[in-house]
């Protein structure tokens, strides 16, 4: 994998931004699972743990996110659940580096270094500064005003049958200052017809009350936490606790970790958008090294947007892994994030072309 794209003693993302209900229904976590899931935030990792997964190893080849999901760790198994709120940012606080010096004891030794040297990003709320979320915060601060005023943006996030949302959508939302933007935001026009398509689909095919994504990225902050990321549900926060013992965090490129695995150690796959970053040559490699830790029948989710790689035709071919297509439209037509154009679910057959 090519990880000259990023600098990685930064932090991308300090949010999950794939949906863990569409993970959930492609990969099925069970008691029995054994899952790989690409760590960026976190978030989807701690989701894995909740929605039943035996095992999760949360791999990353940034020192940086790496260290977030540490520190999320650590805040979850020493805060109650209103201080993990107010620490992290989802709730007001102004005594944030002082609980810091709580949660620090929670964590291995690199993950304290990187945090110690970062009082500026402990003080204002772990899940608002990776680079990511500052460009949302540019839009929803700078951009949408000059489109919708407050009370219309407000208003998006109200309960309404499916008919009112398209009334909402054609009589408030979709102004000709909302149309421009999304063409500018788009570099080309294909991706400003992707992006009119998406925001159709998360404003209008499915619920803005109940859209993590939608209501960060629009209003910096969320409004309902029991239906948005699973690990900030109040009802979830014991039981996660409980379940912190059964995540494994790896710092690693993802090739050189699965080199080192034996075969059948992975039961499903959680691959964000990893093969976005890489070559063709790369994207092969690292499939076929993830085919070679898989169990048969082990499920591949992954996201694409600008690159739409998906299964290898050699292994397509061969018999090695198959396609769902049809399910993967399914799950991505549910998709609450709509940052991606594509959405895929695979299974490893085995040697023999049969799970």
């Amino acid at each position: 994998m090519n990880t000259n794209v990023a600098d990685l003693g930064q932090i991308r993302c300090s949010q999950s931004w794939e949906d863990p209900e569409t993970l959930r229904g492609a990969l099925a976590p069970s008691v029995d699972s054994r899952i790989l899931s690409i760590a960026a935030a976190g978030d989807n990792s701690f989701a894995l743990l909740l929605q039943g997964a035996g095992r999760v190893v949360s791999i990353d080849a940034s020192p940086a996110q790496c260290a977030l999901v540490e520190l999320k760790r650590a805040a979850i198994r020493t805060l109650d659940h209103d201080e993990l709120l107010r620490f992290v940012g989802v709730a007001p606080a102004n005594d944030r580096r002082h609980v810091y010096s709580r949660v620090r004891v929670e964590l291995p030794d690199d993950a304290r270094m990187f945090w110690d040297a970062q009082p500026e990003l402990l003080g204002a709320g772990i899940i608002h500064i990776g680079k990511l979320e500052h460009m949302w915060q540019l839009f929803h601060g700078r951009a949408l005003p000059l489109i919708h005023g407050r009370r219309t943006v407000r208003a998006a996030f109200d309960a309404r049958t499916s008919l009112a949302r398209e009334r909402f959508w054609h009589e408030r939302w979709n102004n000709r200052r909302w149309r421009l933007a999304l063409r500018l935001f788009a570099s080309e026009r294909a991706n400003a017809r992707l992006w009119a398509d998406r925001a159709w689909n998360a404003f209008v095919e499915l619920d803005p009350s109940t859209n993590p994504f939608l209501q960060y990225s629009m209003l910096g902050r969320f409004l309902d936490l029991p239906t948005g990321h699973p690990w900030l549900a109040p009802d979830n926060h014991e039981l996660l606790r409980s379940r912190l013992d059964d995540l494994d965090v790896v710092c690693s490129e993802l090739e050189t970790f699965l080199h080192a695995c034996e075969q059948s150690t992975f039961t499903g796959f959680n691959l964000g958008d990893v093969f976005e970053w890489m070559s063709d040559e790369e994207h092969e490699q690292a499939y076929r090294s993830i085919v070679d830790a898989a169990a048969p029948g082990a499920k591949l989710a992954y996201w694409s947007n600008l690159v739409a790689r998906s299964a290898p035709a050699s292994l397509l071919e061969n018999g090695v892994v198959s396609t769902d297509p049809a399910l993967a439209r399914r799950l991505h037509d549910a998709d609450r994030s709509f940052l991606y154009r594509d959405f895929f679910v695979d299974t490893v057959l085995g040697p023999g072309g049969s799970a």
